[in-house]
């Protein structure tokens, strides 16, 4: 193993190890993705070689550093999502709601999300939001049109359909990752336009 491995590996170390100190879980092929992916970035900029960068640009406490970086960004995060207001939504758009983030959950399902180090979409908080609308729609003030609903559960639900409408956009997510041609070009295409429009039917939050 060279030294630019040993560090390589050390960094991601550092990282996974930091974030268990802090209570919390990473994959570390996650975090060696996002490390190459720095890595290279910065040797387009500076017109250098990815071994030169990992030798001279990258400290040795970068794994450490970015472990806590990262975790002050989720605890912000999630103080953001908590300080969401509640809403109130139409019965209909909570339903159509609930029907996108159960086509992205199956599109995350079919292209293999769990196993993507590079998937941005969160499989925990699209349940919970799937939860959430579900249970808003079981009591319904009598007579009415409208329903409450968490505004933790608005938050979690713009980001699962944010990334599913990028991963679509980018044709990264197909609802037949076969290799043939079965027509699902036409069906993503129409799935694509229909999440833009569920998309609209959400209140503005912080994370939009």
């Amino acid at each position: 193993m060279t030294g630019n491995e040993k560090k390589f590996r050390a960094l991601v170390e550092d990282f996974v190890t930091t974030t268990a100190d802090l209570g919390g879980t990473i994959d570390p092929e996650v975090v060696a993705t996002e490390l190459h992916e720095r890595i290279r970035a910065i040797a387009v900029q500076l017109g250098v070689t990815e071994a030169t960068v990992l030798r001279n640009y990258m400290p040795d406490d970068w794994g450490r550093d970015m472990a806590r970086q990262t975790y002050r960004q989720i605890q912000e995060r999630d103080a953001h999502i908590d300080a969401e207001p509640d809403q109130e939504l139409p019965l209909h758009a909570v339903g159509r709601l609930i029907a996108a983030l159960g086509q992205a959950q199956l599109y995350y399902t079919v292209n293999d999300g769990a196993n993507d180090p590079t998937c941005r979409f969160n499989a925990k908080e699209a349940s919970e939001a799937v939860t959430g609308l579900g249970l808003a729609l079981t009591s319904p003030p009598a007579d009415s049109l409208m329903v409450t609903v968490g505004g933790n559960i608005l938050a979690w639900t713009q980001s699962a359909l944010s990334v599913f409408r990028d991963n679509l956009q980018q044709q990264h997510w197909t609802s037949c990752p076969c290799g043939e041609d079965c027509g699902q070009q036409q069906r993503d295409a129409a799935v694509l336009r229909a999440v833009r429009d569920d998309l609209t039917l959400l209140p503005e939050t912080t994370l939009a």
